[in-house]
């Protein structure tokens, strides 16, 4: 596979990982299958399980979905943000790491 066959996952995929691993296969047979690399199964695994660790696809595309919308447009550093950052480090004392997570 190279860089350029890259795609997203589809809804339709999701469904299959779900039902191949309920099946009982192991991520190599089920990236053969819907014919994507292990890793990108493994990765689907480690991102999109639920809390209890189980893989629901329904909830794998919902996450997805959330990223794809939140990371969709491009962030710029405008001096208003400037001002912003330096305001929240200087008058509240906010932490770098408070200021990203924001």
């Amino acid at each position: 596979m190279t860089k350029k066959d890259y795609c997203h996952l589809t809804l339709w995929q999701r469904y299959k990982i779900e039902a191949l691993l309920k099946a009982g296969h192991k991520a190599p047979f089920i990236a053969k299958h819907l014919k994507v690399s292990p890793s990108t199964i493994c990765r689907e695994f480690k991102r999109n399980k639920r809390k209890t660790g189980k893989y629901n696809a329904p909830f794998a595309q919902e996450i997805s979905e959330e990223k794809k919308e939140r990371f969709a447009h491009t962030r710029k550093f405008s001096p208003a943000m400037e001002r912003f950052i330096k305001d929240k480090l200087s008058t509240e004392q906010w932490s770098p790491e408070q200021i990203s997570g924001y």
